[in-house]
């Protein structure tokens, strides 16, 4: 291995309906200068089946494990948004680079306090769902009559998600207060 590799810890790569595993972890993989060097999720079963399945270097079942080893160059949170604001104070407290999935708060101010807390150090935020460019431009066109009266949609994903029978795991997404839902709070 290049010592240029970015080494990636992810928290939340569980296997099963995991936004890590069907969209980080291959996006990782297609990426010469990143390398999967842990995985971690609250459970040992679990973290361990994920570094299995992913290849990953190294498990974790305490995220904050992973957070300060220090072959981890940069943390990937992709858990359910209400946890976001902890571990990624705890990742930027450790001095790493950070990638959270978007929404990156529950709350304005969540955001605000995480973002002043990165100062000069690299992160970035995901967007996908209503933060997503295509999706805000989508919403941009409606708003702005371009379409005329609309009556009914269909919208197709290309991933999981939720739909009109959300999976357990996914029901989160239908709430408001969890920050994390496609539409405005």
């Amino acid at each position: 291995m290049s010592s240029n590799l970015i080494r990636v810890g992810i928290i939340g790569a569980d296997t099963k309906a995991s936004w890590a595993g069907a969209s980080h972890i291959p996006a990782l993989a297609a990426q010469p200068d990143f390398h999967l060097a842990g995985v971690a999720t609250r459970h040992e079963e679990s973290a361990r089946g994920a570094a299995e399945a992913f290849g990953a270097e190294r498990w974790f079942a305490d995220p904050y494990a992973l957070i300060g080893d220090p072959s981890i160059d940069l943390v990937t949170v992709a858990v359910k948004v209400p946890a976001h604001r902890e571990l990624v104070l705890a990742a930027l407290a450790a001095n790493k680079a950070v990638y959270a999935e978007s929404p990156l708060g529950a709350t304005v101010a969540q955001t605000e306090e995480m973002a002043e807390a990165a100062g000069s150090l690299h992160t970035a935020i995901g967007l996908q769902g209503r933060l997503n460019p295509s999706v805000r431009r989508a919403a941009e066109i409606i708003a702005e009559g371009r379409l005329g009266r609309l009556l009914s949609a269909r919208v197709a994903a290309t991933t999981f998600g939720n739909g009109p029978e959300s999976v357990s795991a996914y029901e989160y997404f239908d709430k408001a207060a969890s920050g994390a839902g496609f539409l405005p709070r």
